[in-house]
């Protein structure tokens, strides 16, 4: 197979021998074997030039795909090409909601990459060099670095079971009688607003500096949160908050992934960056297709 594909890619025996270090017989003799083998010519011969038949450019381009997929499972294999440190910025809520469940599982499958978790203020313009990935609420400045949209946030008031009863409210004007917990984006009155409602009309109200903050009082059953779906996803699933009402609502800023650009990135990014997107997209996030972009060929 080494010597079909070799063959293959340069269209030249005498080539394709010097490229693998053996000899022009013992090459033409490797690729007559597995014509036989195979019951089919894969090249039309012209002296020491070949070309490729319908059969030949078909196994090629399997072959050198499976090369391929080998390659990179020895890759990971080896130790040394992912060992050493990762750093990941984040907002305090994005690290405590969802990104660690994540982190944890890059922990268990490369336990040779030591992770380093730095937080971000939301909404923060300015981000340090030494980030690997960062994940930021709303697009920084960050000239030098690629900036891609990850996913826009989707808003639902949420609670804990036992604030309602367990009970669904009919409509959005049911939510005046509970207590709002508020963080420091104070998206409440937008959210109010749109359904057509006063947040004046709300006469109990608790404010928090970090939405993680607040959706853990919403935890303890202290009011109602407005929260991002993804970053309480798990509870929902859970049963630890529930939706008091099903309608999501797209408001605020959007969730960026700030990374060097692509040809930059060493493999140990690449991998977590990986298994970040993957992991996402499996909890039903609503991913921007731009971040493909990034671990295109990983």
């Amino acid at each position: 197979m080494r010597a079909f594909e070799a063959a293959g890619r340069h269209s030249h025996v005498r080539r394709a021998a010097e490229e693998l270090n053996v000899s022009h017989s013992a090459l033409s003799r490797h690729i007559r074997q597995l014509e036989e083998r195979l019951g089919s010519n894969l090249f039309h011969r012209e002296g020491n030039g070949v070309q490729l038949t319908p059969a030949g450019s078909r196994l090629l381009a399997s072959v050198q795909t499976a090369f391929l997929e080998l390659n990179r499972g020895l890759h990971y294999m080896n130790p040394t090409q992912i060992e050493g440190e990762l750093i990941v910025a984040c907002t305090a809520t994005i690290s405590m909601n969802w990104l660690m469940p994540i982190l944890s599982n890059v922990q268990k499958q490369y336990p040779e990459i030591t992770l380093r978790i730095k937080t971000l203020e939301p909404l923060q313009e300015s981000l340090s060099q030494e980030y690997d990935i960062a994940l930021t609420l709303g697009a920084p400045t960050d000239k030098g670095r690629v900036i891609r949209k990850l996913y826009d946030e989707y808003y639902v008031p949420v609670c804990s079971p036992k604030l309602v009863n367990g009970q669904r409210q009919a409509s959005p004007a049911a939510l005046l009688a509970h207590p709002l917990l508020h963080d420091r984006l104070n998206q409440w009155p937008q959210w109010m607003a749109s359904h057509g409602l006063d947040i004046r009309d709300v006469t109990r109200h608790t404010y928090f500096d970090y939405a993680y903050q607040a959706i853990e009082a919403a935890r303890l059953g202290m009011g109602l949160a407005l929260a991002d779906v993804m970053e309480v996803q798990e509870d929902i699933q859970q049963g630890r908050l529930m939706k008091i009402i099903e309608t999501d609502y797209q408001i605020g800023e959007s969730v960026y992934l700030v990374t060097e650009p692509r040809e930059r990135m060493n493999q140990r990014t690449l991998l977590v960056l990986k298994t970040i997107i993957s992991s996402l997209e499996k909890g039903g996030a609503r991913l921007n297709r731009a971040v493909y972009e990034a671990i295109e060929g990983v």
